[in-house]
């Protein structure tokens, strides 16, 4: 079978691409003309403008500093992270996240995948 006889059909000429001009004050790079980098125009400075309100939180932050200790462990059982807010003098759990009935039903869907998979309830992942 010969097919050196056989014309292909020309095909269509692809439209030729209009670059767009480069922006004036763009910097020299390897970009397409359309993505052209430029110098940003200088800004305006940013100023810190601590007022009261910010001042009076700082302050009542270092007093409770005094009284309340914030800790962050892990569950064994779970292995989440707990935040804990504990009172100084008293022991006292103040604030907790997650919740402790968040922790085990957290430690006990761990244990039911676990079972489900066949390995051992404390394998380290």
């Amino acid at each position: 079978m010969q097919i050196g006889n056989v014309k292909s059909p020309a095909a269509p000429e692809a439209p030729q691409r209009v670059d767009a001009p480069a922006a004036s004050g763009a910097v020299a790079t390897q970009l397409p003309p359309e993505s052209a980098v430029r110098q940003v125009e200088a800004a305006e400075a940013v100023r810190l403008d601590i007022g009261a309100g910010a001042q009076a939180r700082a302050a009542l932050d270092a007093a409770l500093r005094d009284v309340i200790e914030r800790n962050l462990t892990i569950d064994p059982k779970s292995r989440e992270v707990v935040s804990q807010t504990v009172n100084k003098e008293t022991g006292e759990v103040l604030r907790q996240v997650p919740d402790e009935a968040i922790l085990r039903l957290r430690a006990y869907a761990r244990q039911m995948r676990q079972a489900d998979a066949g390995g051992p309830a404390d394998r380290v992942a």
